[in-house]
């Protein structure tokens, strides 16, 4: 589901790329860019928050009017809720938004050949292909205490000699080695010229460079965590320029070379793409990411105590919060640097989001464009349209075995409780009162003499 979503933000990446041309920096423009698209929601969540401040009050007396009676709460508050125009899950809808384009962010990190460059696809499948071959032999190959080299002298300078040497049926101990061109006895002829095609395209590399495989073993040249599994990343460690790297360069095919050589994937001179460590200057984007999460995380906490004090927030909801912080470090820990400093641009702009809608939008002003809608909610209800909520409110009414209800907006539940203590000609007396003031109104709308009725 995220590849499908990082398609258009590749696109969107790829036009900030090209105008910027480097990605740290075009990273903070896309962040903007994704954020000032999300501003419609956030206020819409900005206003639903302002909703649920004021009918906060009528929530407590639903909540004290009918006790431990979870059902009736639940009934109650979805009328109040449909009664006001309230959608409780619009305030979590910019947080799914903004998960859902942190998750499919992380391919397009991943992926910058595939997502920003106009690279042929085959010549970038062929590239992470054979950095990934030469890596998985390699690494087996040390951690056999040896170098194809010594290897190789051992075996008379024949690489068939060394593929009989640790690639055979009987003896698996290159278990990596054995699983990329390794067959069985009784394997088809198709697997086996297939496979041998794999070594012969090892054999062309190693006679390029015969000590690729301790350059690409060595963590201080290439990151060790990428290499395999994200080969695409590994790719810009054989193009750094200013290492001994860029002599290895030769085995990638010809397009994906230019592009990387020239693609600027650094922010202040560090590879943003390579796993940040404990070790490395890369460690201060996981941390500088807590930090900015846990900022925006208190200021969103302070601003929606001070519109709403008599609003109570949740145990699970002051876990979810407090642990985003916590989710932040990890996850720019266990991914590329170059998503952990989107995160920390993502949490900057949510920083200043949070305090410009508090400043533009402030509670008095909330109040009375919220005020406004729920009038224009009013005249809606009466004019037969029906919203999401209503809808649902009635389904719900309907599984119940009730007839769907229509609520006055002019009810009150204290004058309902009053009206029950009455005796009938009392009852019949208020009724009379309310008939009387509806005729005087009408009269003084439209300039006609009006009789009040005495009895």
């Amino acid at each position: 589901m995220f590849s499908l979503f990082a398609t258009p933000l590749g696109w969107l990446m790829k036009g900030c790329y090209n105008l910027i041309g480097n990605y740290g920096i075009a990273l903070l423009v896309f962040t903007l860019l994704t954020r000032l698209l999300m501003l419609p929601l956030s206020i819409k969540q900005q206003k639903s928050t302002a909703r649920l401040a004021l009918i906060q009050p009528e929530l407590e007396k639903i909540k004290k009017k009918y006790g431990k009676n979870q059902e009736k709460v639940n009934e109650e508050t979805m009328a109040l809720y449909q009664k006001h125009g309230v959608n409780p899950m619009a305030s979590c809808l910019p947080m799914l938004v903004s998960m859902l384009i942190l998750f499919s962010m992380i391919p397009v990190i991943y992926g910058p050949l595939t997502y920003i460059s106009n690279v042929d696809k085959d010549s970038i499948t062929k590239s992470s292909n054979t950095i990934s071959m030469v890596a998985a032999v390699s690494q087996d190959i040390k951690s056999h205490d040896t170098t194809m080299a010594a290897l190789l002298e051992s075996n008379g300078n024949s690489f068939d000699n060394v593929k009989k040497a640790i690639v055979n049926e009987d003896d698996k101990n290159y278990k990596n080695t054995y699983k990329l061109f390794g067959y069985d006895s009784d394997a088809d002829e198709d697997e086996k010229k297939e496979k041998d095609g794999y070594w012969k395209q090892l054999v062309e590399v190693f006679e390029k460079h015969p000590d690729i495989d301790v350059f690409i073993t060595n963590g201080e040249y290439v990151s060790q965590n990428l290499v395999v599994s994200r080969p695409e990343l590994a790719t810009f460690d054989f193009v750094d320029k200013n290492k001994e790297n860029a002599k290895y360069a030769d085995i990638l095919p010809d397009d994906v070379r230019n592009f990387a050589e020239n693609f600027k994937y650094e922010f202040f001179g560090l590879s943003l793409g390579a796993i940040p460590s404990f070790g490395s200057w890369l460690a201060i984007i996981p941390f500088l990411s807590f930090a900015l999460q846990l900022v925006a995380t208190i200021i969103s906490n302070y601003f929606t105590k001070k519109n709403n004090p008599a609003q109570k927030m949740g145990m699970g909801m002051r876990i979810v919060l407090l642990a985003l912080p916590l989710f932040s470090l990890w996850i720019a820990f266990e991914y590329p640097a170059g998503l952990g400093l989107y995160w920390i641009y993502s949490s900057f702009f949510s920083v200043v989001q949070i305090i410009f809608l508090n400043i533009i939008y402030n509670p008095t002003k909330m109040k009375a464009i919220v005020e406004a809608e729920m009038e224009k909610n009013k005249e809606r209800r009466k004019s037969g349209k029906k919203s999401f909520m209503e809808r649902a409110l009635e389904m719900q009414q309907e599984q119940r075995g009730e007839k769907p209800g229509s609520y006055d907006d002019d009810d009150d539940d204290d004058d309902g409780d009053e009206t029950k203590k009455l005796s009938n000609r009392e009852l019949k007396e208020l009724q009379r009162k309310k008939l009387n003031e509806a005729r005087k109104r009408m009269a003084e709308k439209y300039g006609d003499e009006y009789i009040e009725d005495k009895e």
